[in-house]
């Protein structure tokens, strides 16, 4: 395939991925099974495209270093990320206000009927007694929605808390870690802004084994960024992880109510990876990212930290030197690539043109 095709090929492919996200979801009623094969239907459409050299740019410091001679990838939480835009969400906060008033209307009236059959049957507070002060009016229940709004409106202070915590979830989440690759090495916006004016290395990797990259409580994946004029509408999902939170941890409703809204309610598993492939298109285009998501157990200790080191499981193919390297730089990190065996270029300013290009000379 010509260099015109292949471009040609990843744009539509990019394309077809952007509009197949977008329209999917895996929901949490699923079984296991089917959740499974889900994703394995996400993940066999990217694998014939992820392309058979990324390269992720870097400097010359002590992580980076210790980095490349000990086989691993670092990747980190995205709150550490320059671009402040990175891994953020659009909600619409008055359709997630109007939607708790219409779930509001309809699970009320069914703790006035719980009440009514059983006064005792929720946990005593001053929401609980004021309900059945209303009930025992005898008041209609249209009456008895209207006047107890009132005291319910007292509580959404909660509902806009979790719609905050909710939005700022994606950058403070810690137990999903990033690691950014590009498909070019002669990018010179990349060896300017990553590589320390040029002065840094760029690593070669194969991921199209990347799957071999998941280890004990880590799942790995590998997706192109969305380029977009707009931030992700996370409106619909917001709205149900608050409702969800709201039912789990209020006691003041019954379990058979929670199950039921579960059922009728199923959160996007997949909005959990989703919300960290989207980048503004008119800055960040350019760089042709790809990213490696590392997905840590809650429970496992890494999930709290900000950084994480996963074992390159030999992906790694080549290294790359920057034309402003630094000799002693150049000569630790050679030492280490003639150990692993792998392959080793100079990237150079192209004198012999015009154009603002760069060289790539094996060495």
């Amino acid at each position: 395939m010509n260099k015109e095709k292949a471009l040609h090929s990843r744009i539509h492919f990019k394309k077809e991925f952007a509009k197949l996200i977008d329209s999917m979801s895996i929901p949490s009623n699923l079984s296991n099974k089917e959740t499974i094969e889900g994703y394995s239907e996400l993940f066999s459409f990217v694998e014939p495209h992820i392309p058979k050299k990324l390269f992720r740019f870097r400097k010359c410091d002590i992580n980076s270093m210790i980095s490349f001679e000990q086989n691993t990838i670092p990747v980190c939480a995205a709150y550490k990320f320059a671009d402040k835009y990175d891994s953020t969400i659009y909600y619409d906060h008055k359709t997630i206000t109007k939607r708790a008033r219409d779930a509001y209307n309809q699970f009320i009236p069914q703790l006035i009927l719980v009440l009514k059959s059983n006064p005792s049957a929720l946990p005593s507070n001053a929401m609980t007694s004021k309900l059945l002060e209303l009930i025992n009016s005898s008041k209609k229940v249209e009456d008895i929605l209207e006047l107890f709004w009132h005291e319910y409106e007292n509580s959404l202070s909660e509902l806009i808390n979790q719609i905050t915590i909710q939005e700022q979830w994606p950058r403070a989440n810690k137990a999903t870690k990033i690691a950014c690759f590009t498909e070019t090495v002669k990018s010179k916006f990349m060896w300017d802004n990553y590589a320390n004016g040029y002065s840094g290395f760029a690593l070669e990797y194969d991921f199209r084994g990347w799957r071999s990259l998941s280890i004990n409580n880590h799942a790995i994946m590998l997706f192109p960024i969305i380029y977009s004029s707009h931030k992700m509408d996370a409106t619909e999902m917001i709205d149900r992880l608050v409702g969800q939170n709201y039912m789990v941890f209020n006691n003041n409703v019954p379990e058979d109510i929670k199950k039921q809204y579960a059922a009728m309610v199923p959160i996007d598993r997949l909005y959990f990876q989703k919300v960290y492939l989207y980048k503004d298109k008119a800055e960040y285009s350019h760089e042709k990212e790809w990213r490696l998501l590392d997905i840590e157990d809650l429970n496992s200790p890494e999930a709290k930290d900000d950084y994480f080191e996963i074992n390159d499981v030999n992906s790694l193919k080549a290294i790359y030197y920057g034309p402003e390297i630094e000799s002693r730089y150049k000569a630790h990190l050679r030492r280490i690539a003639k150990q692993k065996g792998i392959k080793e270029y100079d990237v150079v300013l192209d004198t012999n043109s015009r154009k603002y290009d760069l060289s790539v000379l094996p060495i």
